[in-house]
């Protein structure tokens, strides 16, 4: 917390304490506007004391003080947190975008059909072997297993 939310604590403490100290006197002038100050006013108008309720206790002070402490330490350790978990959150992010992009990769690359990828007949004639076709279903499986976990990850 800041000096200037340390300094609003401080004075919203000590406020009451300041409120029941000195006196009151409402006045009314002869044109019946009505006046409240700590000092009695002129003689030409009609000035009354005005009795105040006494103040919190310095017990009452010090309970209402301690309580917004505690309240302000609950709400710091919340918020710390909440930072905590968004930091959490936005890494198992990043590491499920990165596994989804490198999946993406390897489907892409494995896609890709290699010398070795085909089988050559006598005649000229080839085909595409079957581990080619097994080893792109293996990588379009681990694709979709890395969206699965992303969109888990994300909370969809």
């Amino acid at each position: 917390m800041d000096n200037r939310g340390r300094a609003f604590w401080a004075v919203l403490a000590v406020l009451p304490l300041l409120v029941q100290a000195g006196e009151v006197y409402r006045s009314v002038d002869a044109e019946g506007n009505v006046t409240y100050t700590d000092k009695p006013s002129s003689a030409d108008s009609a000035v009354e004391r005005i009795e105040l309720p006494p103040g919190p206790s310095a017990e009452s002070v010090r309970d209402t003080v301690e309580r917004n402490s505690a309240i302000r330490k609950a709400m710091e350790e919340a918020q710390e947190k909440r930072l905590e978990q968004r930091a959490s959150r936005e890494e198992r992010m990043a590491k499920a975008r990165k596994a989804l992009d490198e999946a993406e990769e390897k489907l892409k690359q494995t896609k890709e059909i290699g010398e070795d990828d085909r089988q050559t007949f006598v005649g000229g004639k080839s085909r595409i072997r079957p581990e080619y076709f097994e080893r792109v279903q293996k990588a379009k499986d681990e694709l979709e297993a890395a969206r699965k976990r992303f969109k888990e990850t994300r909370g969809y």
